[in-house]
C-alpha cells in the first residue's frame, strides 16, 4: 500500500512548518504527523485542496500585479507629461530672458526659475519610474494571517489602489510579525505564508502555523521551509536579496534605531553584507526625509565586491545609493599605494579618529592679547575678554570652518558697531574695508583659519611636534609620530601631491570634522595660512638651521620655482611648547 507523506516539524525559528510531498509515495500503513506535543491534529491532507489553493494565491498576485502595473503606468503618464512641459518651458525661457534684458520688472528670470524647476519635477518622476519597473514582476513574497487583521500580503514595496491594500512593503511597521512573529511570541500572528517564485511565475508556497485553533481548512498547508528552498536556489555570481527569508535576529538589526553608529558582528558567510544592505533600504524607507540631503554612501573593500552586491539594493526599490571603495572616499586627489604596511596599519586603526580632532582642536586657539586694526585714521581696539567670547561663540558651531566664519563675522560686527555712525554711510561699506584689514585677516589665520582637509592633513604631517601632540592624547606613542612625518608642501603644490591610499579615509574624516570651507564667509582664499602666531612661525635661516631635524628618508621632493629657496617646510610647534595654552 502507498500513501502520501505529511511531515510537522519546527523551523529554524522554533514554529512549525507542516510539509507534504505529494510527488513521492512511500508504502506505509499510515502517514506520521506531529506536533507540539506530538499530537496529530489533521487528517491526511488531499492534493485538490493544496492545487486549489495555490491557483487562489496566484489569483492574489495577479491582482497586486494588475495595480502595480496601472502604477507604473500612470507614473510614466505623469512622467511624460512633466518632460513635454520642462521641453516646452525650455525653449520658452531663454527667449523670453533674452527678449527681457535689463528689464527688471520682466517675468524672464520667473520663467527661466519655472523651467529649471520643472526640469527638476522631471527628473525626480522619471526616477520614481524607474523605480517601480525595477521591482519586477514577482512583488509578493508572503502574506500573515491574524485574528485582528485577517490577511495581509507582504512584498517588496506598497501597492495600493484607493482605500484597497493589496500588498505592504516588508520595511512598513505592519510588516515586522512577518519577520519577528514565533510560537513564544506570535505578534498575534496565527499563519504565515512563503510564496516561492520561477521566473515571476508562482510555483509554490510554504506554511509556518502558530495557532493550529483558528485555522480552518488545514488540507491546503504546504511546507519545506522557505529558507532552505532560497538557499538551495542557483546563484548567478551576484548576490541577491534575502527580503523574503529574513530572520528575525536579522530583522532586529535591519530595524534598529538610526540613532548612532551600529556594530554587526558575526563569522564568514554569517550575513553581514546582505544585512546591512536590507537595512540601507530600510533606513531609506523610515528616515527618507532625514536621508534626503546626506543619503547613504556604502564602502566595500574592492570593486569585484561592489560590483557582486549592485543588484541587491535595485531589486528593493532603491537606486538612490551611492558605492564606493576606501580609496575613493575622497575624490580629487592623487594616490600612490603605501610604502608601509605598518604605517598603512596605524592610520587605519581606531585612535586616528581622537589624532585628528585633536589636531583640528589646536588650531583654534584663544587669543592672548587685544586685537588691533585699523579704519581710515581710526584705530579700533576688540579686548581679549571679547576676543574669548567670540572665540566660545565659534566654538558651537558643527563644524571647524563654520565655526571660522563665525569668528570673523563676530570680529567684524564688534568692529563695525565702533565706528559706523548712521547718515554717513552704509554698514556694507564698511565692512567691505575692514573685511580687507590686513590685521583681521592675521588674526583669524592665527587663532582659527579656514583649512581644507588637505592643508589640515598636509600641516598634520609635516609638523613632528604636533603630531607628538595628537598622538599623546590618542594614546600613541613618539614612535607613531614618527612613523607618519611627511615633510610638509607648499599649498600651491597640494594640488599634485601624492598622497598615499591609507591617507584618503583621513582626508575623508577631515572634511566631515572642518566642513566644506563654503561653510566660512569672506575666506582671504590667497593667505598662505600659517600655524599659529607670527612670532612661532620659524623664519628661513631658523629653517635652514633645523633642516636636518625636519626631513625623514620619505620626505616630498618637489622640485623649487626658479629663485626660489628649496627650503619651504617650517613647525611651528617646537620643542617646549607642549605645554603651551591650546583651545
Amino acid at each position: 500500500m502507498t500513501c502520501r507523506t505529511t511531515a510537522v516539524h519546527h523551523g529554524s525559528n522554533g514554529s512549525e512548518s507542516i510539509s507534504q510531498r505529494l510527488d513521492h509515495p512511500i508504502p506505509c500503513k499510515r502517514s506520521f504527523c506531529w506536533f507540539a506535543g506530538g499530537v496529530d491534529p489533521f487528517p491526511e491532507p488531499h492534493a485538490v485542496a493544496s492545487l486549489d489553493e495555490l491557483a487562489r494565491e496566484q489569483d492574489a498576485v495577479d491582482r497586486i500585479q494588475r495595480a502595480h502595473r496601472a502604477h507604473v503606468g500612470s507614473a510614466r503618464r505623469y512622467a511624460t507629461g512633466l518632460a513635454d512641459e520642462a521641453s516646452f518651458l525650455s525653449e520658452e525661457g531663454p527667449r523670453e530672458t533674452e527678449a527681457e534684458v535689463g528689464d527688471e520688472d520682466s517675468e524672464a528670470a520667473v520663467e527661466a526659475a519655472t523651467a529649471r524647476a520643472a526640469a527638476g519635477r522631471t527628473l525626480l518622476a522619471w526616477k520614481r519610474v524607474r523605480e517601480l519597473e525595477a521591482a519586477g514582476e514577482a512583488l509578493a513574497f508572503g502574506r500573515i494571517t491574524s485574528a485582528e487583521f485577517g490577511t495581509d500580503y507582504i512584498g517588496r514595496m506598497s501597492v495600493i489602489d484607493g482605500d484597497d491594500v493589496y500588498l505592504i512593503d516588508w520595511r512598513a511597521r505592519a510588516a515586522e510579525p512577518f519577520y519577528r512573529a514565533t510560537p513564544l511570541e506570535p505578534m498575534g500572528v496565527s499563519h504565515r505564508r512563503h510564496l516561492h517564485f520561477t521566473d515571476a511565475k508562482l510555483t509554490n508556497y510554504s506554511d509556518e502555523i502558530f495557532d493550529a485553533n483558528t485555522l480552518g481548512d488545514h488540507q491546503s498547508l504546504r511546507g519545506e521551509a522557505a529558507l532552505l528552498a532560497t538557499l538551495a536556489t542557483r546563484s548567478d555570481g551576484r548576490m541577491q536579496s534575502v527580503v523574503a527569508t529574513i530572520q528575525a535576529e536579522q530583522d532586529a538589526v535591519i530595524r534598529a534605531s538610526a540613532k548612532g553608529p551600529l556594530l554587526v558582528q558575526g563569522g564568514p558567510g554569517t550575513g553581514k553584507t546582505v544585512v546591512a544592505l536590507h537595512r540601507a533600504a530600510y533606513l531609506l524607507y523610515a528616515d527618507r526625509a532625514a536621508l534626503a540631503e546626506t543619503g547613504v554612501l556604502i564602502v566595500g573593500p574592492s570593486t569585484e565586491f561592489l560590483a557582486y552586491i549592485s543588484d541587491v539594493l535595485p531589486s528593493l526599490g532603491e537606486s538612490g545609493v551611492v558605492s564606493v571603495t576606501v580609496d575613493r572616499l575622497f575624490p580629487g586627489v592623487l594616490t600612490d599605494p603605501d610604502a608601509s604596511d605598518a604605517v598603512a596599519d596605524l592610520k587605519g586603526g581606531a585612535a586616528m579618529a581622537q589624532v585628528l580632532a585633536d589636531a583640528v582642536a589646536r588650531r583654534q586657539r584663544c587669543p592672548k592679547e587685544p586685537l588691533t586694526a585699523w579704519y581710515g585714521s581710526r584705530r579700533i581696539v576688540v579686548a581679549t575678554a571679547e576676543l574669548e567670547q567670540f572665540v566660545s561663540l565659534a566654538g558651537r558651531q558643527a563644524t571647524h570652518n563654520a565655526g571660522a566664519g563665525v569668528l570673523r563675522s563676530l570680529v567684524l560686527d564688534r568692529m563695525i558697531d565702533e565706528v559706523h555712525e548712521p547718515g554717513f554711510g552704509e554698514r556694507r561699506d564698511v565692512r567691505e574695508a575692514l573685511d580687507e584689514s590686513s590685521e583681521v585677516s592675521a588674526f583669524c589665520e592665527a587663532h582659527w583659519p579656514v583649512l581644507t582637509p588637505e592643508q589640515m592633513l598636509n600641516d598634520l604631517f609635516g609638523s613632528k611636534a604636533l603630531l607628538r601632540m595628537s598622538c599623546s592624547v590618542a594614546g600613541l606613542d613618539a614612535d607613531a609620530a614618527e612613523l607618519m612625518y611627511r615633510r610638509r608642501v607648499k599649498e600651491r603644490d597640494l594640488w599634485r601631491r601624492r598622497w598615499y591610499r591609507s591617507d584618503v579615509p583621513l582626508l575623508d574624516e577631515l572634511l566631515w570634522l572642518l566642513g566644506d570651507v563654503a561653510e566660512a564667509t569672506n575666506v582671504e582664499s590667497d593667505m598662505e595660512h600659517q600655524f599659529a602666531d607670527e612670532d612661532d612661525v620659524f623664519t628661513v635661516d631658523e629653517q635652514r638651521g633645523e633642516e636636518a631635524d625636519l626631513e625623514d628618508e620619505d620626505e616630498e621632493k618637489l622640485e623649487p620655482e626658479p629663485g626660489e629657496d628649496a627650503v619651504d617646510s617650517y613647525d611651528a610647534w617646537r620643542e617646549g611648547e607642549e605645554d603651551e595654552q591650546w583651545r
